[in-house]
């Protein structure tokens, strides 16, 4: 009750300091005088105008080291890499198997998820029950080039979280009624992502982007796939692939390389390597990559919507391309947040969006660029017209030396923000395993901006800012395809539903993905490691 009445006490005083005359009004801006007010009374001067001083200029970001990478191997083959940091008794641990949703879909997810369901030795609420009591936490994930278990736990407790790690990987039990769940949940899932907007959108772009039956372009899981996957089939592809010499083990923090060697020859000793070689990245069998022949709009009727999702972007490049901090930085001038062209243009001057924004996606294979918005149905014309104008302008004209300035101090101010923690260092060497980034990517990270020009702006831009991208549209087909039609008079239309299925008799122009799809051909094989 005191917090309360002391609340409303200031209010009170508050309102009636508003209420006051001459509150509020504009600065250097007097009161009326007063009628009732004696001739002869005082007059009071008016108080000077503060004058508020500029804030001082930023001083030359600290120097900050990425810690080093050390690597071991155990004796079935087992790579591990240790990061030392010793400020606090918390170990970070990600078991990175080299097997994801790029492999199988839905196999990737579903072994991945059903690790945790228990193993022969433990039950789900064993496993749940020894890793709480400990205050930690054991959870596992599938993405697109591979899958992880992860834990973090003190220092003293490493090596409990590390056997239970091991006995979800090495000897998980795979209990049938488990798989079931997880099927209903993902068929639930299904549905609910053929109701987003933002879902539709981008998975429409990344199918109209890559070729035909390309790891990264997949189309939506239908019911019947999710159907299909049997334990068996599960089984099969966690002994296909969860090896110890097809996986690494990343421990950052409290841990010294004599103590993860010794941890991963006892805790991962019964793991099996592969015998032979390991199955075939399917990204080898994609050698070349296109952009459209041609401007389409790749428009999905979306009945009810009270605006549009659009995507307009390109294929661009793989994580590892070296020009990848250069076109980092011109996309972050382009839409990189609140600062960048496009938000203080279509948002804050045109009123066309909350929120306007580019990405890069990365990828072990060519990665893509895009400009992610939304706008009213009524305006979907209007904010087509000004992306396109953005990125011309990107391509034909420099940068300005503040703009270039700006992006810089912030990508080598906040970097040391994004290595704080041994989770947050952990993720980074994840990374550079990943994408085959070279061992010191980040201990030079810094000076690698330094060394970027304002002349490269422009030139990236014109590289992989494509005047002829690809463009997706999510909204009502019958208030936006004139608008579209207006905008871009030189485009081709090409319709969807909400299932991502093309509407056309004639699928020259459908989302490569979805003509295979449709004619049940299988994806493509195997490849040389895309460029």
């Amino acid at each position: 009750m005191f917090t309360r009445t002391t609340h409303s006490f200031a209010t009170a005083l508050v309102v009636a300091a508003l209420a006051a005359p001459g509150c509020g009004k504009p600065k250097g801006e007097t009161t009326a005088p007063d009628a009732n007010k004696p001739a002869d009374a005082p007059q009071v001067a008016d108080k000077p105008a503060r004058i508020y001083q500029d804030p001082p200029p930023p001083t030359e970001p600290r120097e900050v080291q990425f810690p080093d990478l050390q690597k071991i191997q155990t004796k079935n083959g087992l790579e591990i890499y240790v990061v030392e940091n010793h400020e606090v008794p918390l170990i970070s641990a990600q078991l990175v198997i080299k097997a994801g949703t790029m492999d199988d879909e839905q196999l990737a997810e579903m072994t991945a998820s059903m690790l945790g369901e228990g193993t022969k030795t433990r039950t789900k609420a064993k496993i749940d029950e020894e890793i709480e009591f400990v205050g930690g936490s054991l959870g596992a994930g599938a993405g697109v080039h591979d899958t992880s278990v992860y834990t973090q736990v003190l220092k003293r407790d490493i090596k409990l979280a590390l056997t239970l790690m091991a006995d979800e990987v090495v000897n998980p039990a795979f209990p049938p009624a488990a798989l079931d769940k997880l099927k209903e949940k993902a068929k639930t899932g299904l549905k609910a992502m053929k109701s987003n907007s933002d879902v539709l959108a981008d998975a429409l772009f990344d199918m109209a982007a890559y070729p035909a039956g390309h790891p990264y372009g997949r189309s939506l899981p239908t019911e019947a796939r999710i159907d299909a996957v049997t334990v068996d089939a599960v089984k099969k592809f966690h002994d296909t692939f969860y090896r110890s010499n097809n996986s690494y083990l990343i421990l950052s923090g409290d841990v010294t390389v004599a103590e993860a060697e010794k941890l991963g020859n006892e805790v991962f000793a019964k793991w099996k390597p592969i015998e032979g070689q390991a199955p075939s990245n399917p990204l080898n069998g994609f050698k070349s990559y296109k952009h459209p022949p041609k401007l389409i709009v790749h428009l999905v009727n979306r009945p009810g919507s009270a605006q549009s999702d659009i995507r307009i972007g390109n294929l661009a490049l793989a994580r590892k391309n070296p020009e990848w901090i250069k076109l980092d930085l011109a996309s972050d001038i382009l839409g990189g947040g609140s600062t960048g062209r496009l938000f203080l243009d279509v948002r804050e001057e045109k009123g066309l969006t909350y929120g306007i924004y580019t990405k890069m996606e990365p990828g072990v294979a060519p990665g893509t660029w895009r400009i992610w918005t939304k706008t009213k149905t009524a305006s979907t014309g209007e904010m087509l017209k000004a992306v396109f104008g953005h990125i011309n302008k990107m391509r034909d004209t420099d940068v300005t030396a503040k703009e270039f300035e700006d992006v810089t101090r912030e990508a080598i101010g906040s970097f040391p923000l994004s290595i704080e923690t041994a989770d947050q260092v952990a993720g980074r060497v994840r990374t550079i395993l990943t994408y085959g980034l070279p061992a010191d990517y980040y201990k030079t990270y810094r000076d690698e901006v330094r060394k970027v020009q304002i002349a490269d702006m422009k030139t990236m831009s014109r590289k992989f800012m494509n005047d002829v991208p690809v463009v997706v549209v999510v909204g009502r087909a019958d208030k936006t395809e004139q608008q579209i039609k207006d905008a871009l008079p030189d485009a081709t239309i090409v319709h969807y539903d909400t299932d991502l299925k093309c509407l056309e008799k004639d699928t020259t122009f459908c989302a490569a993905n979805h003509a295979l799809a449709a004619a049940g051909a299988a994806p493509a094989p195997a490849p040389a490691p895309a460029k």
